[in-house]
């Protein structure tokens, strides 16, 4: 049995940024629905243009059967270094659903994925590899009817910092929240605006960081 997609997602801009240094690209291919999270080092254009270069980098790659290995290789080399830090830095998150339910997801750096079934979290166990000095995890797995995946930038587990939280919006109440947020015909959409909502409201609608949620949703297929 095929499986269909719904997948949106929201960002916050960095309070007085006019551009997002956070990037999401979602993409299809035959037998696959892919959807990429990048979160480029600090804000505004330097980190708009790392976390657009890395999706873009990431997606194609991808689309064109690339290994991870190569798609982190080209990354290290092709992103510019910060001239004050000497780093290149975008992190990101990765997660391909095929139709017939196998999923894949890759992270580095980003918070972890939230993954509910049922109206419960099912934890993401940790499978890190090294690659190019960066730490990877990996998970594959199967998903059903009704699952919903959530990635987030690091904007979300910092919210409220030295506002309404002393450390921020930490993971675990993030998941916990969106698990109430959670039922079986809730949106994408309706899930990102809610987890994001609450994200600007801790930040006291003056994000300190730039802040994104993306959402996918295993559903029926709707044929219009």
């Amino acid at each position: 049995m095929g499986v269909t997609v719904d997948v949106a997602y929201k960002s916050l801009n960095k309070f007085t940024e006019v551009l997002c240094g956070d990037k999401v690209e979602i993409l299809q291919t035959e037998d696959s629905n892919i959807l990429i999270l990048a979160d480029g080092m600090g804000s505004g254009v330097k980190a708009n243009i790392l976390a657009t270069l890395t999706s873009k980098i990431l997606g194609t790659m991808f689309l064109n059967g690339a290994t991870l290995e190569e798609c982190v290789e080209t990354i290290v080399e092709t992103l510019p270094v910060c001239q004050v830090r000497q780093v290149a830095y975008s992190t990101f998150s990765i997660l391909q659903v095929f139709n017939n339910g196998d999923a894949y997801l890759v992270e580095f750096d980003n918070p972890s994925c939230i993954f509910i079934r049922d109206g419960k979290l099912v934890p993401i166990p940790p499978n890190i590899r090294v690659i190019e000095n960066k730490k990877i995890n990996e998970f594959r797995f199967k998903v059903k009817k009704g699952d919903a995946l959530i990635l987030m930038s690091d904007g979300t587990i910092h919210a409220g910092v030295g506002r309404l939280r002393n450390f921020g919006w930490v993971w675990d109440d993030i998941a916990t929240y969106a698990v109430k947020q959670y039922s079986i015909t809730i949106s994408a959409m309706r899930l990102a605006s809610a987890i994001s909502r609450a994200c600007d409201e801790l930040y006291q609608f003056r994000p300190g960081d730039d802040t994104t949620v993306a959402v996918m949703r295993i559903i029926d297929s709707k044929p219009v």
